[in-house]
């Protein structure tokens, strides 16, 4: 930190500017002078003379360039204002200028947003800030936006510019006014929910107007608003990240709520005449829930003053939690209820799906002497599979383990676990190469090549498109046949039952009597729902597949969705990143995107198509 800002300091900073590097350099009184890359618009927040309001200064740490300073060191802040402003205007050829402010505590009757800009100056870019602003929609809040002058920017003692300075260097200086809601008025006290929702939403409308005035008026062309972000990303966010990936990987959560006794109870249930519910036995639980959930809430993630990257290890330590919340209740109907947090339940939309599609196959349609692939076949393809990611990416460190404790196939921590007991048909062998190979794997190690570990280790809720992504690609190599289809819409009717209170043999008897499943297959699918007291993940393979469907019918590619472990309305947070180079292409690309012979399917699938086409 510096006591004075001096004209040695303001030619460092104008210095470092015009070599194209970034600069973050303390001010006076901890003010902060930050940007990130040489940009064309600076966003300035003054403290008002002895009254500190860091809730509102807050509001600037979202954007890519700005200066944090207080009213009281304007005579000081002045000059390095107008450096900054003069050389990045003969870099771009015209600079823009946002200062922020709030409202006085006590005018109940300001608007919420209230614009200062010049009367007749670009009135576009004016135009532009009050329509984003209108756009913001806010809990308990009706969103107001009036416009005035900017003189008071413009008056003594505070005025950075003059007008004429303003017209000699082609600025552009803006005002925002805020109403402090995210303040109690009596207390003083911030609403840290509010301020960060309506921080994230400002960010934006700052940098779509932003966006507008450099399109037009400067050489800079950003593809995108959010181009204009912050590139550099703080280490306490590389902290932050490898602190929750750490937690994440003390356990394998999906291994930890499935049975390792699942032949001794199915034989157990057999000898019951399918009467008794089976008793079911687990790995024993390698961490302490509680102690966990203590080092989970000691992250500081209220550090992170990106409000994008701040969602996200939100987003992920409230997944967390309720993963060891389930951890613990294992066993017990609380199991359940945390469960349909974590994964949703059965809505009447998917339940009609999933009971047309029953409807529409009546009886099974695979022959019951299919040809079975032996289990080491399988695993030798899935290791080809492997080898042919692996080519396109060398840091592709996987494998496959076949194992007596696993049933059916597991992908766990970018590995393949098939069981030594699965039945595999030998012309589903491909559908389930690039189901487990070519989307669950895959997208780990796609996640696992870009600096943010949480696009390997799972963002919140990524299941739903995760699986609709698997079995999409099973249709799209012809694997995906009639029986997995009744398969996965009677996994999303037993769901449904489960969260009304069928017990695990009312939902396996109607499998096998109303459905018509093989005992085993009944078997195989109650014991999927009912695993650790009630598992609703199930009914996401169906869902996901509606979804993503739905998703692609509106013109989206299916390319973005394998960067990583991510839930679909991610996809803007993502490509935001992307823009702000923060995150990186995808390097690993399925082998059915690289089959010609499979593009008139994607152009099926852009056309628009539902499940039922599928059949």
């Amino acid at each position: 930190m510096i006591d004075h800002i001096t004209d040695s300091f303001i030619k460092k900073i104008t210095g470092s500017l015009k070599r194209g590097k970034q600069v973050h350099r303390r001010l006076p009184q901890g003010g902060l002078v930050y940007i990130d890359r040489p940009l064309p618009f600076l966003v300035i927040f003054r403290h008002p003379t002895g009254q500190p309001d860091h809730a509102t200064a807050d509001f600037l740490k979202a954007n890519a360039s700005y200066i944090i300073s207080h009213q009281e060191r304007t005579e000081e802040l002045r000059p390095l204002v107008q450096s900054i402003a003069k050389t990045l205007s003969d870099h771009f050829g015209a600079f823009m200028i946002m200062e922020l402010m709030a409202a006085p505590a006590d005018a109940t009757d300001a608007p919420l947003f209230k614009v200062l800009g010049p009367e007749k100056q670009l009135p576009t870019t004016t135009k532009t800030i009050v329509e984003e602003l209108q756009r913001i929609k806010l809990p308990e809040t009706r969103t107001s936006v009036a416009t005035d002058t900017n003189q008071l920017l413009l008056q003594e003692p505070h005025s950075l510019l003059t007008e004429e300075e303003l017209k000699r260097h082609s600025v552009l200086l803006l005002g925002l006014q805020l109403r402090p809601i995210y303040k109690n008025k009596a207390t003083g006290r911030i609403y840290p929910q509010l301020l960060r929702n309506m921080r994230e939403k400002v960010a934006n409308a700052i940098k779509k107007t932003v966006f507008d005035f450099v399109s037009v008026q400067t050489t800079h062309h950003p593809v995108h608003f959010q181009a204009l972000g912050r590139q550099s990303v703080n280490r306490v966010v590389w902290r932050i990240d490898k602190q929750l990936t750490s937690i994440s990987d003390q356990f394998q959560f999906l291994l930890l709520v499935t049975p390792v006794n699942n032949q001794e109870a199915w034989a157990a249930f057999q000898k019951s005449k399918y009467k008794e519910q089976p008793t079911f036995h687990y790995r024993l639980l390698p961490v302490d829930a509680d102690q966990l959930k203590r080092k989970l809430y000691n992250i500081a993630i209220e550090k992170v003053d990106d409000p994008t990257l701040g969602y996200l290890f939100r987003d992920k330590r409230h997944e967390l939690d309720k993963m060891l919340t389930m951890l613990a209740d294992r066993n017990t109907p609380d199991f359940l209820y945390s469960s349909m947090q974590l994964y949703g339940t059965v809505h009447e939309p998917l339940l009609k799906i999933a009971e047309g599609i029953l409807a529409a196959i009546p009886e099974p349609m695979r022959e019951k002497d299919a040809a079975l692939m032996p289990v080491k076949e399988f695993a030798a393809l899935a290791e080809q599979e492997i080898s042919f990611l692996r080519e396109q990416y060398p840091g592709l460190d996987s494998g496959v383990d076949v194992r007596e404790d696993i049933v059916g196939l597991i992908v766990s921590e970018g590995r393949l676990n098939v069981g030594t007991d699965a039945k595999i048909p030998r012309h589903r062998a491909e559908a389930l190469i690039q189901h487990e190979v070519g989307t669950h794997i895959l997208t780990y190690y796609n996640g696992k090549a870009q600096p943010l570990r949480q696009l390997y280790m799972g963002s919140p809720g990524y299941e739903e498109l995760q699986e609709g992504l698997a079995v999409l690609s099973e249709w799209l190599v012809g694997g995906l046949d009639q029986d997995r289809m009744r398969m996965l819409a009677a996994r999303v009717v037993a769901v449904y039952h489960l969260t009304k209170g069928s017990s695990f043999t009312e939902n396996f008897w109607r499998l096998k009597d109303t459905y018509n499943f093989s005992d085993e297959t009944a078997w195989d699918i109650t014991m999927r729902v009912h695993r650790g007291g009630g598992l609703t993940k199930d009914a996401v393979y169906l869902r996901g597949l509606v979804h993503l469907l739905e998703y692609l019918k509106q013109g989206h590619e299916l390319e973005p969705l394998l960067i990583g472990k991510i839930r679909q309305d991610y996809l803007p947070l993502v490509q935001e990143l992307i823009y702000r180079n923060v995150l990186r292409p995808v390097p690993i690309k399925p082998r059915y995107l690289l089959n010609e012979g499979i593009k008139p399917k994607l152009e099926q699938l852009k056309a628009g198509i539902s499940v039922f086409n599928l059949l």
